[in-house]
């Protein structure tokens, strides 16, 4: 019963649980507060409620499945695993288990199903999964299924919290257990999970599960097995398995039901298949929807006596029990890696190892038997697990050996190697293939636990003498342990024991016990050999050289022993007999053990060795004795530490860290040295496949044991996760808690970790520690913090191991060769890489029988060869003589070798007989192939080529035999080979067209000759339909007034009979064309032999067309005749009646010769069109001449007056006024269209029905003229060797005339005197040539001889016999020299070929070569990713120049991954010699595809500074490209800038405006070394374009914009104008910055200039004037300037703007402002004086003064600045106008 908590303490308990999981999770970003206090919320105080109250009334088990429970809880699914959990829990740890337990199972049950189920689980899965468990399940049921399904769903968490809670805290579980517990549990989880597991993936998604998945391999040691706990029923069954094992006998797989079973077994040869009475069991659904069907077969393996093991398979379906056997000539026990596979479906059961032995069986019963297999008590791999069944016989033996695959129909038992509690147990099943199942008897054996032993077969002896002996070597340095021991009958036994160092024999009969005692102690870590005899009298033991003998008690008879020999130590079922024996070494504190400990060897059975393949069950033991030394490097570390290992291994958040304690003062028990990280470690070192102990110098725990008031020793280990790599074995007390062990065992060695023998350098198990102590300790010693402990584990070369896949016999013809591949012979090595594997043949037991050879050495025998040999088909056998032999084979990597396999060889007659020859059936003008299916002939070669020619004989009559060549083209062939016929490469073509009246058939006939022996005839019948056609209609066709007709269907239709065929599949063939007209297909010219279908016939697409319009009426024909695919007919005529018309217009048009550059009239006799009725027609131009003008010329013919014209008539032809003038270019042909009329209207086209109007072409032929002059088009020194010669070819002189009728061979070459040397005739050197031509040059006939100075220059004079030229040839001479011309390497697709040009790669050189074949390039170091190859398909180590100038030289890459590859080439031309490296770049498939431009965003820069151009902005990438292969090229540079890029070797930037940087990289923008120089002064924007290309494809025209920023404040002023005392406010058209990088910037304008005439002023503060005001001021109008109302016409001032947060200013803007002058002044008299005037004199003076004062007005007028001028001026002008006055009077 579990006992309820108080139901008002669990809801709080429940809050501060949410908030505990909340705030002190290690999943703390995850789950946060709101989440604690939810789930603490409703789980506790929900669960606490309820399940309180029933508990309280004894309803517990009811309230945990109970249907509202499912369907009122909102984390359904992790309220019931946690309501689960706590009642088990509480069950088993009892009444002691208070509040504290509840919270921390609370804690972990919340944590874990919040984070793996309550996320991934609806609350329609709740509420599934409540009502079924709480309507079908009880409470016992419930927790199985609940374990189940936890499996099922990914639940791990209330399983793995459940066991741990049950199974480690016990009834003896108090308050500080369970907080370990709840912590323990928060731990767990959060290694499970780790990093890479989000909240929604479950327990089984974390690191140690899926490394642990992955390994399959599994060693079953003979007493171990796997049981899946299964139910269900069906009669379609399938099982594979896979194993390796040296013994005879042992179960393989079983699959159990009441009565019906079926068992696998190797058994004495034979693998057995038993099944018996099938039922049907159903489908049990658990929850979550998830069916759970548990199907069981179980394999075993029977052992027996004899050397070599088959397969047997049991059977009982209800009708007795049915025996399958694999064949007899299968060996499986040979260590080799063999697969069984069974198939039962219904009454049939097929066993099939390695894929080649086939055997069956089928069930008695009648059909309407459903032959089911009904499995009720589980599956099992490799044992039975005790399971007790009158159908399973009692010697049943346990398989032993090495297993990676079984799966019975959908199961998988090997997956995984964890057991589950009520699903699956795993008992001595370990990981990996141990190494001891490929010891030999020479190999020692360590024995190292106190439960170690070896159990060999029953001791077998002698019924007449029964006399028995027993010996061996031991090395050990233990003062007790059991060496021998084998039961007897009626209580006997015989043993031999160590006691006290000293070997002791015992016999036992009866009542009686014999004991012997040996002198010589065993125990000083020194080989002693011991010896035991006894018969029924005597008792013998030597140790060494000493002997004791002791006389046994005669009145009984002899030991009649039974069951196994145990070596070294006894099974648990032994022990117990062995304790009633009164043994020393099982007796006191070795009650459960007793084992010998150390090194054993050279064990021998009455004289008969014995060791390990021998072994029937063994434990704990290891192969080998060598002492293990572990190097001594400290590797210390504390528990937040940890060691590097590769990420796939190991989460490092998969350790949880310790708790930041304060640490003010240290806790009791800690040194100040160490603190918190008292615990240091050492890394164990082992080697693969090894073992090694742990010992004190590997851990040690550093604490003040005194303060702590504990011992040491009462120190504990609790092992949290196994190593996923090997095991650990506890040789510690059995009271002692499970997977844990004291200081004290370290100490004594009892820790042992063995290696599984992967190829993983590294392993790690997680450990935690605790105190046993009941003292009270601190949180340190509660097994709280988790500790990571690594081993390193030291690389062994592993053997190479060698197998028979397809068996031990191979089979081929007498005196024959055929090939081994790796289907007959296999080798793996897990370590080597497999071209380093060698096969040696050890002995060919039959030397004249045959031998192994290599194609590369075909007819020498080989008895080594390489994998690579193998692999590659290269290795054969040869038979020579005898038909049986064999071949012993084994393989070697250079340092080991691998077992040894035997080859049986048998060679078998050949016997053939015509399995097929069917015939062919074919139609008329059709193919067909012929295959195997059609002619075979059929042999007794297993699996062996045999070579099986046709010759044909007799060719057939009707068709032609074809055979389709490598080229992809079928060629006829007159013989052929059954490989053709099987790979469909011959065919029957049936090539006889005509029409066929007979009903003939067809043949050939061939002789066959099979492997070059035997020869015979057969004839293969050939049966053709033959197709004959209809013209069903061919109707003559009228034209009249038209000049096109269609010929649909109605004219002509023909059908075929036979054969169905299309319109579109029946054609019609043009044998001869119509004289007067053309037929037409779509306006396509059909001439002869054109073709034209049915079908297009039908659809109106073929016309009949007239050439001219006859003047008469007339009529036209044309031949053709009917045929498709299959046959033609004879010809047939179609005829064409035309009608005349008098309107249809008629051309005469012969063209027109002209001379190039030259005009010429077109007169009447080039080109006239008339109709019956007219000759006045009119000409309209609608494509003019190409390469020349049409022009109409007048009567006086002067050319001034020529006139291009697009019409004319026959008037102008008839007058001669109408001139082609020929533009003078070099050109042949040219033509111009017209159409001819009698309406004088312009016209661009003609209908089909218009008569009137005629289309044509005139064409005009034009001689070219010799008026070009030579160019010289090669122009460089020639450079020859000093007082040698060399060829003067087209590379050196070259000239080129551009007339294109004059060939450039025809130059002529004269020369004048040569200072250095000579031009002479190649063939014949003294012969000087004082002219030559270009042919020459071209044909290298010309030499010249050096002799003189080195260098200089001579006269060549140039000839087309026209035209002259001169130039200069430069000579230098100098030593010899070969130097590179040209090396831009080669580009290539990955797995694609380029050919080698001198484009690519090219040499120059002064030497004379005389032919392109002396020029040799030899290819020093071959390319590694690929190959060079002549003509494509010869691989090649050299070529020459003439090979590159032909393009045969090709680069072929080999589809690596590489793509970069490159070869070194040695360049030779006579005697001198050159290297030089080509580069390869590959590129891929993809990067065809042009990059992507990812970022292209506009630069911002300061003015006259720098900006980089980061990957932000500008980015380009390839999904197959790395940032250094995409290159951008400038294509347009910028204007107002530079682009520079920083060279790091250099340490400063490359570019400037004079040597600007032309490429830069996309790693160089990636890396921030490519800058835009800001340069010019005064700019708001630039812009540059750029290509980027990734090698392959180019992207074109990147437009990169830069926006400048400008280094003053761009303000702009406006001048305005304002009247006289008025007032201005200063709005942002007055004071504007328009840049936007300046926009909302709220800077200061400061006046360095006031205004003169008025003031600055705000609008809220009239008359106080401002110095400084803002720019937001000025956008809301409220900054004003205001005129004095001063006489002034005109003010101005100056303004500064001014951001210092930018440190930025303006330059200084002037604001002009014009002032509108106002009349707001009275005139004011400043004079008033009398004029006086004595007539008749008219004085000027006071005029004089009145003028002056009116200028002085006028000054004063425009000098307002002061009133006083102001006056003065009005007085001027008042006395100017009274002078005015007075002088008019």
């Amino acid at each position: 019963m579990c006992k309820p908590s108080a139901t008002t303490t669990i809801g709080s308990v429940g809050m501060r649980v949410g908030m505990r999981v909340g705030m002190r999770s290690d999943m703390r970003v995850r789950v946060d507060m709101r989440v604690g206090i939810r789930v603490g919320m409703r789980v506790g105080m929900r669960v606490g409620m309820r399940v309180g109250m029933r508990v309280g009334v004894r309803m517990v088990v009811r309230v945990c499945v109970d249907m509202r429970v499912g369907m009122r809880v909102d984390m359904r699914v992790g309220m019931c695993v946690g309501m689960r959990v706590g009642m088990c829990s509480d069950m088993r740890v009892g009444m002691r288990v208070d509040m504290r337990v509840g919270m921390c199972v609370g804690m972990r049950v919340g944590m874990c199903s919040d984070m793996r189920v309550g996320m991934r689980v609806d609350m329609r899965v709740g509420m599934r999964v409540g009502m079924r468990v709480g309507m079908r399940v009880g409470m016992c049921v419930g927790m199985r299924v609940g374990m189940r399904v936890g499996m099922r769903v990914d639940m791990r968490v209330g399983m793995r919290v459940g066991m741990c809670s049950d199974m480690r805290v016990g009834m003896r579980v108090d308050m500080r257990v369970g907080m370990r517990v709840g912590m323990h549990s928060d731990m767990r989880s959060d290694m499970c999970v780790g990093i890479r597991s989000d909240m929604r993936v479950g327990m089984r998604v974390g690191m140690r599960v899926d490394m642990r998945v992955g390994i399959r391999v599994a060693s079953i040691y003979g007493d171990g097995y796997v049981q899946l706990k299964a139910v269900e029923s069906s009669n379609r069954n399938s099982l594979r398995v896979r194993f390796r094992t040296s013994s005879p006998h042992g179960l393989l797989f079983l699959a159990a039901g009441h009565t019906d079973y079926l068992l696998v077994e190797l058994n004495s040869g034979c693998l057995q298949v038993v099944v018996y009475d099938i039922t049907v069991v159903y489908d049990i659904t658990v929850v979550y929807d998830i069916t759970v069907v548990y199907d069981i077969i179980v394999v075993s393996y029977l052992w027996s006596d004899s050397l070599s093991s088959q397969l047997t398979v049991k059977l009982d379906l209800g009708s007795g029990e049915c025996l399958l056997r694999s064949e007899s000539s299968t060996q499986l026990n040979d260590l080799a890696w063999h697969t069984a596979e069974l198939l039962h479906d219904r009454h049939n059961v097929t066993l099939t190892v390695d894929q080649h032995s086939h055997t069956s069986l089928r069930m008695p019963g009648h059909g309407s038997q459903k032959q089911e297999l009904s499995i009720q008590e589980g599956l099992y791999i490799g044992g039975s697990g005790g399971l007790d069944k009158l159908y399973l016989p009692s010697d049943l033996t346990g398989f032993r050996g090495c297993m990676d695959e079984a799966v019975f129909n959908e199961h998988d038992m090997l997956s995984s190697l964890r057991p589950y509690a009520g699903f699956k147990s795993v008992y001595e099943v370990y990981l990996g293939c141990s190494p001891q199942f490929f010891a030999n008897e020479e190999d020692p054996v360590s024995f190292f636990s106190s439960r170690a032993y070896v159990s060999l077969p029953p001791w077998n002896i002698s019924h007449v003498q029964q006399e028995a002996l027993f010996e061996c070597v031991v090395h050990t340095s233990a003062k007790e342990g059991i060496i021998l021991y084998n039961s007897a009958r009626q209580g006997g036994f015989v043993a031999v024991e160590i006691q006290e160092g000293l070997p002791v024999a015992l016999v036992g009969k009866g009542d009686t016990k014999t004991e012997l005692r040996s002198l010589t102690f065993v125990n000083d870590r020194n080989w002693h050999s011991i010896k035991l005899f006894f018969s029924p009298k005597t008792l013998q033991l030597t140790v060494d050289e000493e002997t004791v003998k002791t006389s046994i008690s005669s009145r009984s008879k002899g030991l009649q022993l039974r069951g196994s020999v145990f070596v070294g130590g006894i099974d648990d079922k032994t022990r117990s007999e062995v304790r009633k024996m009164g043994l020393v070494s099982v007796s006191g504190k070795r009650v459960r053990g007793g084992s010998f400990k150390g090194c054993l060897k050279d064990m021998k059975v009455n004289g008969v060795k014995m060791g390990l393949p021998n072994a029937a069950v063994t434990k704990d033991i290891s192969v080998g004795c060598g002492p293990e030394k572990e190097p001594e490097p400290s590797t210390t570390m504390s528990p937040m530490t940890l060691p590097t290992v590769p990420k796939s291994h190991f989460d490092p958040t998969s350790v949880t860290p310790t708790p930041e304690f304060p640490m003010s003062t240290l806790d009791r028990g800690l040194d100040k040295r160490y603190g918190m990280n008292f615990v240091l470690l050492r890394n164990l070192v082992v080697p693969e496949g090894g073992r090694g102990s742990l010992e004190s110098k590997h851990i040690k725990v550093l604490l003040d044991f005194k303060k702590l008031r504990i011992r040491q020793s009462q120190i504990m280990f609790r092992i949290q996760e196994q190593p996923v790599h090997g095991q650990i074995r506890l040789d510690v007390d059995q009271d002692q808690e499970e997977n844990t062990f004291s200081m004290l065992d370290l100490w004594y060695g009892k820790v042992m970790y063995i290696h599984g023998g992967s190829e993983n350098p590294e392993d790690f198990f997680t450990f935690s520690i605790f105190s046993s102590s009941r003292k009270e300790v601190p949180d340190y010693l509660k097994g709280t913090r988790m500790y990571r402990y690594n081993i390193t584990v030291m690389p062994i070369n592993d053997a190479p191991e060698l197998s028979l896949p397809q068996g031990n016999l191979f089979i081929l013809l007498d005196n024959s060769r055929k090939h081994l591949t790796t289907e007959v012979l296999k080798a793996t090595d897990i370590d080597s890489n497999h071209t380093n594997l060698i096969f040696s043949v050890l002995g060919n037991l039959n030397t004249d029988a045959g031998y192994l050879e290599v194609e590369d050495k075909t007819g020498a025998a080989v008895t080594t060869f390489s994998h690579s040999d193998l692999n590659e088909g290269k290795v054969n056998y040869v038979h020579t003589g005898a038909r049986n032999s064999r071949i012993v084979l084994r393989v070697s990597d250079g340092d080991k070798v691998s077992n040894t396999v035997v080859l049986r060889i048998m060679a078998i007659g050949l016997e053939y007989k015509i399995g097929n020859n069917t015939g062919l059936e074919i139609t008329q003008g059709e193919v067909s192939v012929i295959s195997n299916k059609h002619l075979a002939v059929q042999t007794n070669a297993v699996k062996q080529v045999v070579d099986i020619r046709y010759d044909v004989v007799e060719p057939p009559q009707y068709g032609e035999l074809q055979r389709l060549h490598s080229s992809g083209e079928w060629k006829p062939t007159g013989s052929f080979s059954q490989r053709l016929l099987e790979k469909e490469r011959l065919r029957y073509l049936s090539t006889f067209q005509e029409i066929q009246t007979a009903n003939a058939t067809d043949y050939f006939k061939c002789k066959v000759t099979v492997a070059g022996r035997v020869d015979t005839e057969l004839v293969f019948p050939i049966t053709v339909k033959w197709v004959h056609y209809n013209l069903v209609r061919n109707v003559m066709a009228d034209i009249d007034k038209v000049r096109k007709v269609t010929l649909d269907s109605q004219y002509l239709y023909a059908t075929v009979d036979v054969v169905t065929l299309s319109e579109d599949d029946l054609h019609f063939r043009v044998l001869s064309s119509p004289k007067k007209g053309q037929l037409l297909l779509v306006n396509k010219l059909l001439k002869k032999n054109s073709t034209f279908s049915q079908r297009n016939v039908t659809d109106l697409k073929v016309q009949y067309e007239l050439v001219d319009r006859p003047c008469e009426d007339t009529s036209d024909t044309f031949k053709f005749q009917v045929f498709s695919k299959h046959a033609q007919t004879q010809s047939y005529d179609f005829q064409i009646s035309i009608k005349a018309d008098v309107n249809s217009v008629f051309i005469r048009n012969y063209g027109l010769l002209i001379k190039e550059g030259e005009s010429k009239l077109i007169t009447k006799a080039e080109l006239f069109a008339e109709t019956l009725s007219t000759k006045e027609m009119y000409y309209t131009v609608t494509s003019s001449p190409k390469h020349g003008t049409l022009q109409r010329i007048n009567l006086s013919n002067s050319k001034t007056s020529y006139n291009i014209i697009q019409t004319f008539s026959n008037q102008d032809l008839l007058e001669e006024r109408v001139m082609f003038i020929h533009d003078d270019t070099e050109t042949t042909q040219d033509q111009f269209t017209f159409i001819a009329s009698t309406s004088q209207e312009s016209k661009s086209s003609v209908t089909d029905d218009e008569v009137s109007s005629e289309e044509g072409t005139f064409n005009i032929s034009i001689q070219l003229v010799n008026d070009e002059k030579p160019v010289r088009v090669v122009d460089k020194v020639f450079h020859v060797v000093r007082d040698g010669q060399r060829l003067l070819t087209l590379d050196d002189l070259c000239y080129h005339d551009a007339d294109s009728d004059f060939s450039d061979g025809q130059l002529v070459y004269t020369r004048r005197g040569i200072p250095m040397g000579d031009l002479v005739l190649v063939n014949d050197t003294s012969r000087r040539l004082f002219q030559f031509t270009q042919k020459d040059l071209e044909e290298k006939r010309v030499l010249f001889l050096h002799r003189g100075v080195s260098s200089g220059r001579f006269v060549l004079f140039v000839s087309d016999r026209k035209h002259f030229v001169s130039t200069l040839l430069d000579v230098t001479a100098e030593d010899p020299f070969l130097r590179l011309g040209n090396n831009t390497g080669l580009l290539v697709q990955k797995g694609q070929e380029v050919t080698l040009t001198t484009g690519n790669f090219s040499v120059l050189t002064n030497l004379d070569i005389r032919d392109d074949s002396e020029v040799t390039y030899k290819v020093s170091e071959p390319p590694r990713n690929g190959g060079l190859y002549r003509h494509g398909n010869i691989s090649m180590q050299s070529f020459t120049q003439r090979d590159l100038k032909k393009g045969l030289v090709s680069y072929r890459h080999d589809d690596r991954k590489n793509l970069a590859d490159s070869f070194d080439v040695t360049v030779k031309v006579k005697g001198t010699y050159l290297n030089a490296r080509i580069n390869v770049k590959v590129y891929l498939d993809s990067h065809q595809r042009p990059p992507i431009l990812q970022h292209n965003n506009t630069l911002l820069v300061e003015e006259s500074k720098p900006v980089k151009i980061d990957q932000s902005r500008l980015e380009v990438i390839h999904e197959d490209n790395l940032p250094s292969e995409i290159v951008f090229t400038v294509k347009a540079a910028p204007l107002h800038g530079v682009i520079r890029r920083f060279v790091k070797a250099e340490e400063q930037y490359v570019g400037t405006e004079q040597t600007p940087v032309q490429t830069f990289s996309q790693e160089d923008v990636n890396a921030g070394n490519v800058q835009y120089m800001q340069t010019a002064p005064g700019q708001v924007n630039d812009t540059f374009l750029l290509d980027v290309s990734n090698g392959v494809t180019e992207v074109n025209n990147i437009s990169m914009s830069v926006d400048i920023i400008a280094h003053l404040i761009p303000l702009q002023v406006l001048n305005f104008t304002l009247r006289e005392g008025g007032s201005k406010a200063l709005t942002q058209e007055v004071l504007r910055v328009t840049n936007r990088h300046f926009s909302g910037l709220n800077f200061l304008y400061s006046l360095s200039e006031p205004p003169q005439n008025g003031h600055i002023e705000h609008s809220r503060y009239p008359g106080v004037p401002l110095r400084v005001f803002t720019r937001h001021q000025v956008e809301q109008g409220i900054i004003y300037y205001i005129h004095d109302s001063s006489e002034t016409l005109e003010d101005n001032f100056t303004v500064v703007a001014n951001d210092t947060g930018l440190r930025k200013q303006s330059s200084p803007c002037t604001v002009y402002i014009q002032v509108t002058a106002v009349n707001d002044q009275h005139p004011i008299i400043t004079a008033n004086r009398v004029l006086r005037v004595s007539p008749p004199v008219i004085t000027t003076k006071q005029g004089s003064q009145g003028e002056s004062s009116s200028h002085h007005h006028q000054q004063g007028s425009q000098g307002e600045s002061s009133s006083h001028h102001h006056q003065q001026g009005s007085q001027g002008e008042s006395s100017s106008h009274h002078h005015q006055t007075g002088f008019s009077g």
